[in-house]
C-alpha cells in the first residue's frame, strides 16, 4: 500500500510542491499566482499546517516527558507496578504468580482477559495522561505535561528563531543523531531472542488486508506525513531554493530515502516486538499496536525486558523520538509563518516581523494546546490528528492541487516552464500523475474510506455521536476554503471573470511582478532554452 502511495501520489506531488515554491520564490499562498482563484488552497493549508502545529507538539512533550523520566539510577518508572495504580497492575516480576492464580481461579484466561494491564500501560494511562473516563470530562491540566509542553515550544523556538540558514545547521544534528541512535537499536534488536519472529511477521504480508480502506488511508496518512505533503510546507522550504536548483534530484532523493527509513525502523520496531512476544510467551500480533501506544506503550515495555542497558536504551529512543519531532515541528512553523506573511505581506514590512511573528504563534499555540495536556487531554488530541491534517483532508488537498496544475494552469505548460527554470526535461512520468493517476489514486481510497466509515475510537472507548460534527467541522474549516474563496473572488470579479482563469505566470511569459527583477531575467533567458527543445 505504501509503494502504491509514494509511486502514485507521493514523489509527483512533493515534486510539484517544490518546483512551484520554487519557480514563484513564494509559499504556498502566493504560490497559487499561477491561478488566482484557487489561493484558497494557500489558505486552507495554512489553517491547517497551524492545527498540525498545534497537536503535533504535544507528541513531543509527551518524548520530553519520557526522556526526563528515562534518567535514573532504580529501575525504569514504568518497569514496576506502582501502589497508587488504580487499575490491576502486573509487571515482569509479578506476571507469572498473577499467571498461576488466575489459572486456579478461571482456567485459561489471559491476564488481560482478567483485567489486568502491563505496568508500562497504566504508567502511560495513569502517571503521563491521568487519562479521564471520555471526551465530556476534560479535567484539570497535568502540571508535569504542561511543563513538557513549554520546553517542547522552546526548543522549536530556539531552532526557527534566527532563520532558514541556522534552522538548515540544526537539521544536520537533528535530522542525523536518529539515524545514529536507529542503527544502534537496530543491532540491538537483531541479537535479542525471537527477533527473528518478529521480522519474519513484519515482512509476511496478510493481502487480505488490501479490501481494508483504513489500512490504505493510514499508509497514505503516513507517507504524507512523513513527506510533509498538503501541508505547505514543502512549497515554502522549495520557495528558498536557488532558481536554477534541481528541485527534481532532491525530490526523488528526499523520497527515497524516506521509503529506506520506514522500512529500516520496522526492522528496528518488529525485532523488538518479536522479542517481547518470545518473553511473554504469546503470538507476535498480541503485542503490536499502532499509534501512540507503540512509542510510549510498547516501546517502553520492550526495553524494560532486555537484559542489560535498558535505561541507556530508554535515554536514547527517546532522545530520537524527540529529534524526530523536533525536525517535522519547526519546518511545520516555518511554513505556517513564511504563509502568513505572504497573505498579509503589508503587516509584516518592519524590522524584526518574521521574528514577532514566530514568537506570537509559539505563545498563542502554547496557551491553545494546554487543552491537549489535561485529563481528557488524549482525547482531544485524537479528534485532531483524525480530522484536522491526516487522511481525508490531506486527499482532498492533493486532489486539489493536482486538479489544479494539471487542468486548470495545465499539466504540460507546467512540465515546460519547470523544465525552463531547471535547465532540462523532466520524465513525462509527473504531468501523467498530475492529470490522471494521483487525482484516481486518492479518489479510490477516498470511496474506501468513507465506506468504511466508523466513530472514532481510543482503546475500548468510542467516542460519542455529538464528537464527529466537532470534528468535521475541523476538517471543513481548512478545505472549504477553497471553494469559498472562489466563490468571493468570482463575486468581487464579476465584471472582470479574465482575473480568474488568467494565471500570472504564462507559459514562456513571465509577469515582472510576480517575482524579482533578478530572477525575471533569468526566467526570461531560460525561455530560450525551451523554445529552442520544444
Amino acid at each position: 500500500t505504501q509503494s502504491t502511495w509514494v509511486v502514485g501520489a507521493g514523489i509527483p506531488i512533493l515534486f510539484m510542491e517544490i518546483s512551484l515554491g520554487q519557480f514563484t520564490t513564494l509559499s504556498t499562498y502566493g504560490a497559487w499566482d499561477i491561478y488566482p482563484a484557487l489561493k484558497g488552497i494557500g489558505i486552507g493549508t495554512t489553517i491547517m499546517v497551524w492545527y498540525l502545529n498545534l497537536y503535533y507538539v504535544i507528541i513531543i512533550s509527551w518524548g520530553v516527558y519520557y526522556l526526563y523520566s528515562s534518567f535514573t539510577t532504580g529501575p525504569l518508572p514504568w518497569e514496576v507496578c506502582d501502589p497508587t495504580y488504580q487499575g490491576q497492575c502486573f509487571d515482569d516480576n509479578s506476571r507469572i504468580d498473577i499467571m498461576k492464580n488466575l489459572s486456579d481461579i478461571c482456567g485459561n484466561c489471559t491476564i488481560k482477559q482478567a483485567g489486568y494491564k502491563h505496568s508500562s500501560e497504566l504508567f502511560w494511562e495513569e502517571r503521563v495522561l491521568g487519562l479521564s473516563d471520555g471526551l465530556h470530562q476534560v479535567g484539570s491540566i497535568q502540571p508535569h505535561l504542561a511543563i513538557s509542553l513549554v520546553v517542547a515550544w522552546i526548543l522549536v523556538y530556539v531552532c526557527i528563531i534566527r532563520g532558514v540558514q541556522w534552522t538548515g545547521k540544526v537539521v544536520w544534528f537533528t535530522g542525523l543523531f536518529p539515524y545514529v541512535m536507529l542503527i544502534i537499536l537496530f543491532i540491538r534488536a537483531v541479537t535479542l531472542e525471537g527477533a527473528a519472529d518478529g521480522i519474519r511477521y513484519y515482512l509476511k504480508p496478510d493481502f487480505s488486508r488490501l479490501a481494508d480502506g483504513e489500512v490504505w488511508l493510514d499508509a497514505g496518512t503516513q507517507i504524507f506525513w512523513s513527506m510533509s505533503l498538503s501541508l505547505g510546507s514543502m512549497t515554502a522550504l522549495g520557495s528558498y531554493n536557488d532558481f536554477r536548483h534541481n528541485c527534481l534530484r532532491d525530490a526523488l532523493c528526499f523520497a527515497g530515502v524516506n521509503v529506506f527509513t520506514s522500512i529500516f525502523g520496522g526492522f528496528c520496531i518488529f525485532g523488538v516486538l518479536g522479542y517481547m512476544a518470545n518473553e511473554m510467551g504469546v503470538p507476535i500480533q498480541d503485542v503490536t499496536v499502532g499509534g501512540p501506544g507503540l512509542t510510549f506503550i510498547a516501546y517502553p515495555k520492550a526495553l524494560s525486558m532486555m537484559p542489560t542497558g535498558s535505561t541507556v536504551f530508554s535515554i536514547m529512543f527517546f532522545l530520537m523520538i524527540m529529534f524526530l519531532g523536533l525536525d517535522s515541528e519547526f519546518v511545520a512553523v516555518e511554513a505556517f509563518v513564511a504563509q502568513i506573511m505572504d497573505i498579509f505581506p503589508s503587516y509584516f514590512k518592519f524590522r524584526f516581523a518574521r521574528e514577532l511573528l514566530i514568537t506570537c504563534t509559539a505563545c498563542f499555540s502554547l496557551l491553545i494546546g494546554l487543552i491537549m495536556v489535561t485529563e481528557g487531554g488524549m482525547y482531544i488530541f485524537k479528534i485532531m490528528d483524525f480530522y484536522s491534517a491526516s487522511g481525508v483532508t490531506m486527499l482532498l488537498f492533493t486532489l486539489s492541487q493536482c486538479i489544479g496544475v494539471a487542468y486548470f494552469y495545465g499539466g504540460m505548460r507546467y512540465k515546460k516552464d519547470v523544465e525552463a527554470m531547471m535547465g532540462f526535461e523532466i520524465p513525462l512520468y509527473f504531468p501523467v500523475c498530475w492529470y490522471a493517476i494521483t487525482p484516481i489514486v486518492c479518489l479510490f481510497i477516498g470511496v474506501m474510506y468513507f465506506k468504511e466509515l466508523a466513530p472514532l475510537e481510543y482503546g475500548t472507548y468510542v467516542f460519542p455521536e455529538w464528537s464527529q460534527p466537532i470534528g468535521w467541522t475541523i476538517a471543513l474549516s481548512t478545505f472549504s476554503m477553497v471553494p469559498l474563496y472562489l466563490i468571493i473572488r468570482t463575486i468581487m470579479e464579476w465584471k472582470n471573470l479574465n482575473v480568474l482563469r488568467t494565471a500570472i505566470l504564462k507559459p514562456h511569459q513571465v509577469h515582472p511582478l510576480s517575482v524579482p527583477p533578478l530572477l525575471y531575467k533569468d526566467i526570461m533567458k531560460s525561455h530560450s532554452w525551451t523554445m529552442q527543445h520544444s
